[in-house]
């Protein structure tokens, strides 16, 4: 009887016989140490943009290297788990798939991941703004005001940028982003001083056009009077590196206090000019070497208060690792999850993971700052706890809990308008830690004042001192899904770096038991033929879970004032929540605590959604300038976080203040 070519190898294999099929000879001993080897066993896609796509799979031990095909072409070799493929055209579906290599030897293919690439941003960058102009000059202060640029997409601020007179625009220092309005009074100004600002556009789609610019002088002062002194207690220094401090520090009382300046060791080694924050960065120091900080206050006078009393600390050794950000977990769903970790150089990534113990581990040769490691496998509604490694540095007592299915009872944490760096905000943080909740779900505007990460290996920014810092314990202990708001939008992309929310990190979805939550960009396009709404349709078309809740920033329903509600999304957004029968709404924005009457059209309605406005996380608080309507059942401003509580039959909110104290609530029925 006639052989198959595949009966035949396998017969000439098990023989003993070596092949020589195309230009490879193939030995038995080749082929069943190929049979032997294991592709990874879980690989993750993600359209990041209309051109970018990561690819992040589980690491396979002893594996030398992995082999990732696209579309059945081999585009790299390498040794770690994560890889971002460029270039790619835009609204186009890719298939990937990795192998293992272990001494030359390449696994099977691993199970595919089909990828459609984003629709494009537009490409114009807006235009400068015009007729900028200077009035109400004083010796600390001037008015700045512009006409709007035009743009394409749709312009979510303006930078403000300023420096010494003649400074190019390249070395001028970005000091505040307007919220969209076209006036910014900059004050805490040097007096007699010249100054050059430049006023430039930023856009939803990634742009920052060309700047206006514009020469001011502020006047003289007369003031001989020292400012107050900075607190001694309010300084803290941080370990970063064997070569870099972190120093922070509190405000001075003196309400003209235009800088402080840093001393070390009793040489003043910096001034930091108000508006920025009252952080230092002190690089290129000596390993295991102690430095002594004094903090002094200048007014705009050039009055120097008294120094605080000496913070001393030590550079650790040189070569040491320490972990810096997290660890912190996103992306967990039924059977995986996201291990996140930032550390001060670069170094391999490991986790060892467990129920109840370490007992599996996942590792990545690859040195990294940022590290990011996908657990596969795991078991639905589990709590797992892991611990992340790279280098000398180990960090453990670490937790999360996968998504259970439809059926188990669970509880969430919602936060919003939050990262301002405020007592209450850690206040709220330490609450979230404490409480039954599985995951977090921010409501946006999550780092403040621009949600900006300029080179974490040299500077400690606004993530460090107003997110990470506060928020440590509840990301190390629960899975993090964050949404956009207008803030993130400031950063020049350093919130998607950072947080790493699913789909196209602007819009997305994802199941918890018997919750589907859509969380909606309100600084995206939401009208007909929009990606975005696209994208809402069908998602909530598909969703038959008992419970269907909506997150997006800007509010519909918000009675701060006459003009807090959105437009946008009330007209583009509300139409489709009322049509899929969706429960719940959740936003910021308005830096308060609102909730609805269930509405539908517009009018209340029993079956109607209920919209929750819980904006009041920790960066201040917006009093209710505007009448209660007919359709606010209960409003408060006050420091505050939301938490669920979801079953097969009950969706329960409960609203906390910044004290622990329950002081709102509401209970739906299936």
């Amino acid at each position: 009887m006639a052989l198959s070519r595949r009966q035949f190898v396998a017969y000439a294999l098990a023989s003993g016989m070596a092949l020589e099929i195309g230009d490879v000879v193939v030995s038995p001993s080749s082929a069943s140490a190929a049979a032997a080897q294991v592709p990874p066993t879980l690989l993750a896609g993600q359209a990041l943009t209309s051109s970018t796509v990561r690819l992040l799979w589980t690491a396979v031990a002893g594996a030398d290297s992995y082999r990732v095909y696209r579309d059945d072409q081999l585009i790299t070799e390498q040794p770690g788990t994560l890889l971002e493929d460029t270039g790619l055209a835009a609204t186009t579906t890719y298939r990937y798939e990795v192998t293992t290599v272990i001494g030359g030897v390449e696994s099977a293919r691993s199970a595919p991941v089909v990828v459609v690439t984003q629709q494009p941003d537009p490409a114009a960058s807006p235009s400068a703004p015009t007729n900028l102009r200077a009035s109400s000059i004083t010796s600390s202060s001037v008015k700045l005001s512009w006409t709007k640029s035009t743009s394409v997409a749709k312009i979510t601020g303006y930078r403000i940028l300023r420096g010494p007179l003649g400074t190019p625009l390249q070395d001028l220092v970005q000091i505040a982003t307007t919220d969209g309005g076209t006036t910014y009074t900059a004050s805490k100004l040097f007096a007699n001083r010249a100054y050059q600002f430049a006023v430039r556009a930023v856009d939803v789609a990634g742009h920052v056009g060309p700047a206006a610019t514009i020469a001011v002088t502020t006047k003289t002062s007369n003031d001989t009077s020292a400012p107050s002194a900075v607190s001694s207690s309010s300084v803290a220094v941080r370990r970063y590196s064997s070569s870099r401090l972190d120093v922070t520090w509190g405000t001075s009382s003196s309400s003209d206090v235009a800088g402080y300046q840093v001393h070390r060791n009793n040489v003043l080694v910096a001034t930091v000019e108000e508006p920025l924050r009252k952080t230092y960065s002190d690089n290129g120091l000596a390993p295991s070497t102690s430095y002594t900080y004094r903090i002094a206050a200048v007014d705009s006078a050039g009055n120097v208060s008294a120094l605080t009393t000496g913070r001393t600390l030590s550079t650790p050794a040189a070569g040491t690792v320490l972990v810096t950000r997290g660890p912190y977990v996103v992306q967990t769903d039924r059977t995986s999850a996201r291990v996140l970790w930032w550390t001060n150089l670069p170094a391999p990534s490991t986790v060892d993971y467990g129920i109840g113990a370490l007992t599996d581990t996942v590792s990545d040769p690859t040195p990294r700052l940022q590290h990011a490691m996908l657990l596969g496998g795991l078991q639905p509604g589990t709590e797992y706890t892991y611990q992340v490694t790279s280098g000398n540095a180990t960090l453990g007592g670490n937790r999360f809990t996968t998504a259970p299915a439809p059926g188990a009872s669970f509880a969430f944490a919602a936060v919003g308008d939050f990262g301002g760096g405020s007592a209450q905000e850690a206040s709220i943080a330490n609450l979230i830690a404490a409480s039954p909740a599985q995951f977090v779900q921010t409501l946006g505007d999550n780092v403040y004042p621009d949600a900006q990460d300029p080179d974490p290996a040299t500077f400690y920014s606004d993530f460090d001192n107003r997110f990470y810092k506060q928020y440590n314990p509840v990301i190390r202990t629960r899975t993090l899904f964050p949404a956009n708001g207008n803030k993130e939008y400031y950063g020049d992309g350093a919130a998607a770096r950072n947080l790493w929310a699913p789909n196209n990190q602007r819009w997305y979805s994802y199941e918890w038991g018997d919750l589907h939550v859509l969380v909606v960009d309100s600084e995206q396009p939401l009208g007909p033929g929009s990606a975005q709404r696209a994208f809402v349709n069908a998602d909530l078309a598909a969703a038959t879970t008992t419970w269907k809740i909506c997150v997006v920033h800007r509010p519909p329903y918000s009675s701060t004032t006459t003009s807090s509600s959105s437009g946008t999304v009330l007209t583009d957004l509300v139409p489709l929540l009322d049509q899929y029968r969706v429960t719940l709404c959740l936003s910021g924005n308005s830096h308060n605590y609102e909730r609805s009457h269930p509405l539908r059209m517009g009018a209340i309605d029993p079956t109607g959604v209920t919209y929750v406005v819980s904006g009041g996380g920790g960066n201040g608080l917006n009093a209710f300038q505007a009448s209660q309507p007919f359709w606010s059942a209960y409003r408060e401003a006050r420091y505050e976080y939301v938490q669920c509580t979801v079953s097969p039959t009950q969706l329960v909110l409960d609203a906390y203040s910044d004290t622990g104290a329950l002081f709102d609530g509401m209970t739906w029925t299936a």
